[in-house]
């Protein structure tokens, strides 16, 4: 069992030590305003400056100018000196928020500072236990939550060993911001995304296109063995799955993964939505079940992802011709 260890039973020792704790936090605070209000002055002084310049400009302007010059010359200075200073006061980030600021900065947040505070009363119930292995599983479990923190931190979601994104992927293509979502399938089974998930969230694609509220395409990147070179159309029981989606208004575009030899970071199997995220499917050895999905919600992510999206359309053949070929 793990003994608590609370008030009257924390040590001498370590009383001092945290009040040793506490007064170098304070210096560190000290440190951190006595360099923000040198960098206040310095704003200060560079506005003066400026300011300065202003007059002097103004005031030799004012011998030959007409006056409509001297007023748009010195609103024109002012304007600049006030765009610098905003520029200046807004380059801080969240890096520089020292660790006795965040409370006061996360406190504009009130969803996430309530958080912020459930998760510090609970390290504060741990660091009051001193059991080794549970010291031990505990500060194992810490760590896992604060690599899931970093990935949320860097706009992330990660999804491993579950198919629970899939409640995700309908929220996303549900957002009132997403008209438009694009998918690449890289399919290595005769049965991809046909079991009960899959059927589930084609279902609900083809929902969305029976109510115009979102159109989609598709390109199905296909393994050799499912799409033989001499043959027109994939195998009876993929090409009943594609088929079925063209029917219900998506569309749809083929190539064979063979193709993309010398480009194999285009074979990746995901989803951008609209210009809100990018989600990225990794599968399990069996090629259908979901070992990994990782949904990113920065713009460079889904910049990349149109980009592998524009360049996998010149190795791909429209479902709607090769539909002369199709025999079910």
């Amino acid at each position: 069992m793990c003994t608590a260890v609370i008030g009257p039973r924390i040590s001498e020792g370590s009383t001092a030590g945290i009040c040793q704790g506490l007064a170098l936090l304070r210096k560190l605070s000290y440190f951190r305003r006595m360099a923000e209000k040198r960098t206040t002055n310095s704003m200060r002084m560079t506005a003066l400056l400026l300011l300065v310049v202003c007059c002097l400009v103004s005031a030799a302007l004012a011998m030959w100018a007409a006056p409509a010059v001297q007023f748009l010359w010195a609103a024109l200075l002012l304007s600049v000196i006030v765009g610098i200073l905003v520029l200046r006061s807004s380059q801080r980030d969240e890096s520089s928020i020292g660790l006795l600021e965040t409370p006061f900065y996360l406190s504009h947040d009130p969803e996430v500072f309530e958080q912020y505070q459930r998760i510090s009363q609970q390290l504060l119930r741990i660091s009051q236990r001193f059991n080794k292995v549970y010291r031990d599983l505990a500060l194992k479990s810490l760590a896992e939550i604060a690599t899931t923190c970093t990935e949320l931190g860097d706009g992330q979601v990660v999804f491993v060993d579950t198919e629970t994104w899939r409640l995700t992927y309908e929220m996303l293509l549900r957002d009132p911001t997403v008209f438009h979502y694009r998918s690449i399938a890289v399919v290595r089974h005769p049965k991809y995304w046909q079991d009960a998930a899959g059927t589930g969230s084609m279902q609900f694609n083809f929902q969305l296109i029976d109510d115009h509220v979102v159109t989609i395409e598709r390109i199905v990147l296909i393994a050799d063995q499912l799409w033989p070179k001499d043959q027109d159309l994939p195998v009876e029981e993929l090409r009943q799955w594609i088929h079925e989606q063209s029917v219900h208004g998506i569309w749809i575009r083929l190539a064979r993964i063979s193709v993309l030899q010398k480009e194999p970071e285009l074979v990746k199997d995901i989803g951008i939505y609209g210009q809100l995220a990018v989600g990225t499917q990794s599968l399990a050895e069996d090629n259908l079940r979901t070992q990994r999905f990782v949904l990113d919600f920065n713009v460079t992510a889904i910049r990349d992802a149109e980009q592998q999206w524009e360049k996998l359309g010149v190795y791909c053949t429209a479902y709607k011709d090769l539909l002369d070929q199709f025999r079910l």
